[in-house]
């Protein structure tokens, strides 16, 4: 693996337009992006919050119970969305909303039924009945409600939750201040239960890989290090406030001759409330598979090659990480070229690039090339090439390339011809023709050209001994 590359953290931040939703994408001035869900949930509630139901008991008897007894009060706040993370370097973050993703719930009071079943066979006719026990006070005060919202609330958001209208007494008063036959009065209250539950988002933060995007900042540059992936924790916070509310209703009855008369009285509301309290979301950890895209090899070699002559390598990418890559450009300098394409490079495979080399003057050339990639720290792999480019050997011509020999007498054998001679024992040449290296075919052709130079020596040997023959007397 490569080894871990720290980008700075950039502290600037975009800011967009407060009805506008980042939405960041692999187009435009992203070479490429990842998405992971991530998810806020907070529950609170009473200590001492139970929920007892004692089913029909006994099982099978003919006389059955039930009781049921709840005490509830709890407040629950959700919001799911996404982190998204779009590069080129530094690492750009955005939290995109799920719709409908945001929900906040209330669930306060108490509730109290005691019922019982009657399945009896008495003679004749048999007795079926079901329904709340004689002289046990019924109660179902209990407020619930729940709201759905579009994360991430950066405005506040609420939802109400009331019990039913409760008959609490009635209050005899006609005995202490009137004495009527046939006459009955006196105070009534009912009363309704009602609880309120607020929250709105204050940012999301990052530790210390970025900076918290807010209502007014909705992406920011993050940290982020090399691999096949990168992980963030983004916490939410938020302030959840309630409001609790009883109102009660009054009023004065009148009971004659089974009529019953009642005069209502003006509703009296007691609320507590609002009442803030900061909230801080447990971490949502967001895992993005990142492109990791490597080349198998540092370096091709050409090796000899034909002056305009083009000669193939293939160099093999593999994508080790895992988020889909992209080959997105293949560029090479002086004599090294690519006809490769972009194209794509999912996770965990392997793809070819071709590269050429065409010489135009013979020697040595290196040079490097580059492809360019999606890969978030690593956007450009580079690959050293190296070739050598040689001339085409040309025909050697035995009349004017070749040593001529002085009429004044033969020239001694030099240390030239020596080696050369040396050479062919060994099974080489000595010498060097340009663009090719020692080999066979080299030794070959020296050999040849000393067998012609040998046969030229000796034709002009012969014709200087012919000449001073004739001078002489």
């Amino acid at each position: 693996m490569r080894a871990p590359v720290f980008f700075a953290l950039l502290i600037s931040s975009l800011t967009q337009p407060l009805a506008a939703s980042a939405q960041i994408t692999c187009g435009g001035e992203y070479a490429g992006c990842a998405t992971a869900p991530i998810h806020f949930q907070h529950r609170e509630g009473l200590p001492v919050e139970f929920n007892f139901d004692t089913g029909w008991v006994p099982s099978g008897s003919p006389v059955q119970v039930r009781i049921e007894a709840v005490l509830a009060g709890s407040t629950e706040v959700s919001l799911d969305g996404t982190l998204v993370g779009a590069w080129p370097v530094p690492m750009s973050l955005a939290a995109e909303p799920t719709t409908g993703g945001g929900s906040i719930s209330v669930d306060y009071g108490i509730v109290f039924r005691a019922r019982a079943r009657l399945d009896l066979d008495v003679g004749v006719a048999p007795i079926r009945w079901e329904g709340n026990l004689p002289y046990l006070p019924m109660i179902d005060f209990r407020a619930m409600s729940a709201s759905a919202f579009e994360p991430w609330a950066w405005s506040r958001v609420a939802t109400t939750g009331g019990t039913m209208r409760q008959h609490i007494a009635d209050i005899p008063i006609t005995d202490a201040i009137v004495r009527i036959p046939g006459i009955s009065g006196g105070f009534s209250l009912d009363a309704r239960g009602e609880v309120e539950a607020g929250y709105r988002s204050t940012r999301i933060t990052f530790g210390g890989q970025a900076d918290p995007l807010t209502q007014a900042i909705r992406r920011t540059q993050a940290v982020f290090m090399a691999g096949a992936f990168v992980e963030y924790a983004p916490v939410l916070e938020g302030v959840l406030d309630y409001t609790i509310g009883v109102r009660l209703y009054p009023g004065l009855y009148v009971s004659l001759a089974g009529r019953r008369w009642t005069i209502g009285l003006p509703e009296v509301p007691i609320n507590i409330g609002p009442v803030p309290r900061g909230l801080r979301f447990d971490p949502s950890l967001a895992r993005l598979g990142l492109p990791d895209i490597q080349s198998e090899v540092a370096m091709v070699d050409f090796g000899d090659v034909l002056l305009g002559r083009a000669e193939e390598r293939e160099i093999s990418l593999r994508n080790v990480g895992e988020g889909d890559g992209r080959m997105l450009a293949v560029a090479g300098d002086g004599p090294f070229r690519s006809p490769s394409s972009a194209r794509s490079l999912p996770v965990r495979s392997r793809s070819v690039v071709v590269v050429t080399f065409t010489p135009v003057r013979p020697g040595s050339a290196d040079g490097t090339v580059v492809v360019t990639t999606n890969d978030p720290d690593n956007p450009r792999v580079r690959v050293a090439v190296h070739g050598v480019g040689v001339a085409p050997m040309e025909s050697i011509d035995a009349g004017s390339g070749l040593p001529t020999p002085s009429d004044a007498g033969e020239p001694p054998v030099d240390g030239g011809a020596a080696e050369m001679l040396t050479a062919l024992d060994d099974g080489g040449c000595g010498c060097a023709v340009p663009g090719r290296s020692r080999n066979t075919g080299g030794g070959m052709a020296a050999l040849l050209g000393i067998g012609v130079w040998g046969a030229a020596r000796r034709s002009r040997r012969g014709a200087s001994e012919r000449r001073k023959t004739e001078k002489s007397p």
